[in-house]
């Protein structure tokens, strides 16, 4: 789930780029679509994306969740 949000928002910036009038537009485009697919591929958000997937424990909690403190 986490995973395609930001592959969306990858698409979505590589088609404003490809309709921007101006360089600086499309550059600053492009840039977000390459940070959006970073995000895509960042090992926090397959680990969301695992945890989603993880079938519930007998008491209502996913086995194996990522807790929600941030790295940085």
């Amino acid at each position: 789930m986490e995973k395609a949000y930001w592959l969306a928002r990858k698409r979505a910036s590589l088609k404003l780029a490809r309709n921007a009038a101006g360089s600086e537009s499309r550059l600053i485009h492009y840039d977000m679509a390459g940070r959006y697919g970073l995000n895509a591929a960042s090992e926090q958000t397959q680990r969301i994306d695992l945890a989603a997937s993880l079938p519930a424990s007998s008491d209502g909690t996913r086995s194996g969740r990522p807790d929600d403190t941030d790295d940085a």
